[in-house]
């Protein structure tokens, strides 16, 4: 790459990270003080098993969008990595969700992915992730159902779960349906009457043929083979540092991951705040002292702590992958990607 490329790139990589570290302190309610002091809690074992559990997710995470993209505009292992983390990062930093749509602007920017392919394998990956936390969540209620100080609803709500996890997976299987159901309805609208109406149709046809091409073959298959032990690196990575930030050793692993999987899910909402604040204490104290009768002065602390750690290694790779993706040259592929 030449020098004049360079710096410009590196400019921009480091400019985006900082914004999003200004974003972070400025309307995520974090303390630096605080987390460096949570970090000087956690032995140092401890913590390098954490990073290493967050490490493997982000790689899990990477292999799952080079698998959904298809092979001509599927991006090296190196620019993957690089781009789940950051992409990571500007998800869990900004508010709404509207992070997500990171993913897109960097593929593009570091690969040249089409918009419509990044896209389709966002959603997938998301309706897998939707579905792997619905049956972790549904199997711990199973489990727990017979415990007890375990409410009478765990049963029904094992069972909702398990339904629900079916309709993500329908969802990963078949979304383009769910597309070509929007352009009828478009198309009732007569929208194709308008140029813009037009360009729209265009856009939903491209996102339809993508979400098809991202789960045809053995693409979906082994994607979704891949998400199952990813999440278990999740909620290893939350059952680890629940027990260290105090949460008593009478509360099972079993029941550390269900405590763990509602605030997983309460971060997943499009509701919360800059990187999380508050719902994600609000998913973890719901869990582990609502559910699991915790003390909630315990749950809550230990919750902060977790989501503290957790925050530290999203903005630590985060950062790097956006160095990273300063000075690595991009990604080349054929101008008419492949649908293999």
């Amino acid at each position: 790459m030449r020098r004049a490329e360079l710096l410009p790139r590196m400019l921009f990589s480091l400019g985006a990270a900082l914004l999003l570290l200004v974003l972070l302190f400025a309307f995520g309610d974090v303390d630096l003080a605080d987390t460096l002091r949570t970090l000087a809690r956690l032995s140092p074992s401890v913590y390098a098993a954490a990073l290493g559990l967050h490490l493997l997710t982000t790689a899990g995470r990477a292999l799952r969008f080079q698998l959904l993209i298809p092979h001509g505009a599927r991006p090296g292992l190196r620019h993957a990595l690089s781009i789940a983390a950051a992409h990571n990062m500007a998800s869990y930093v900004l508010p709404l969700k509207t992070g997500e749509a990171s993913l897109i602007l960097y593929l593009k920017l570091q690969c040249g992915t089409p918009a419509g392919i990044a896209l389709a394998a966002l959603l997938v990956s998301r309706f897998l992730d939707a579905a792997a936390l619905c049956v972790g969540l549904a199997a711990a209620c199973f489990s727990l159902r017979g415990a007890g100080s375990a409410p009478s609803w765990m049963g029904s709500a094992a069972l909702a779960l398990f339904l629900l996890a079916g309709l993500f997976l329908s969802l990963s299987l078949r979304g383009d349906l769910l597309v070509r159901a929007l352009e009828a309805g478009l198309r009732w609208l007569r929208v194709q009457r308008l140029s813009l109406g037009q360009r729209l149709l265009e856009r939903t046809n491209g996102l339809a043929l993508a979400l098809r091409a991202a789960s045809g073959g053995w693409r979906l298959t082994l994607a979704a083979l891949l998400t199952a032990p990813m999440w278990f690196t999740i909620f290893g990575f939350y059952a680890l540092l629940a027990r260290e930030f105090g949460i008593p050793a009478t509360v099972s692993f079993l029941e550390r991951a269900f405590g763990a999987s509602l605030a997983a899910l309460f971060n997943l909402l499009p509701v919360n705040a800059a990187a999380g604040a508050g719902t994600q204490e609000l998913g973890w104290v719901t869990g582990f002292h609502v559910v699991l009768g915790v003390d909630e002065k315990l749950a809550l602390t230990s919750g902060i702590g977790v989501h503290l750690v957790q925050l530290f290694d999203v903005v630590l790779m985060g950062l790097v992958a956006h160095l990273a993706m300063g000075v690595m040259p991009r990604w080349r592929f054929p101008a008419e990607p492949d649908a293999r």
